[in-house]
């Protein structure tokens, strides 16, 4: 189920969430393959906040673009939106 309160999202977030969001962006989205853990989680805690506060695919599609520039991957925009489009249909998937 979708969180809806703060303490619903720190708590989807906590148990389990944050894991499944980075892996789902290690696996989808070719500038996170090979980044350390550390960079990855960064990166999923930002996409995290554009889903938990209803962001529109758009907003998504565009921060996955500013952090592929700031990892010093090639621009890419047609990937980032489809990896947008799996990370929120990934998301809508929990809202019930």
């Amino acid at each position: 189920m979708r969180p809806r309160s703060a303490n619903e999202w720190r708590s989807f977030w906590h148990q389990g969430g944050e894991a499944a969001l980075a892996s789902l962006l290690r696996e989808t989205w070719p500038p996170l393959h090979d980044v350390p853990d550390e960079i990855c989680t960064a990166q999923a805690e930002r996409v995290a906040l554009l889903l938990g506060s209803s962001a529109p695919l758009g907003a998504l599609a565009a921060e996955l673009g500013r952090i592929r520039a700031e990892v010093g991957a090639d621009p890419d925009p047609d990937v980032d939106r489809a990896a947008a489009e799996r990370v929120h249909g990934w998301f809508q998937a929990r809202s019930g």
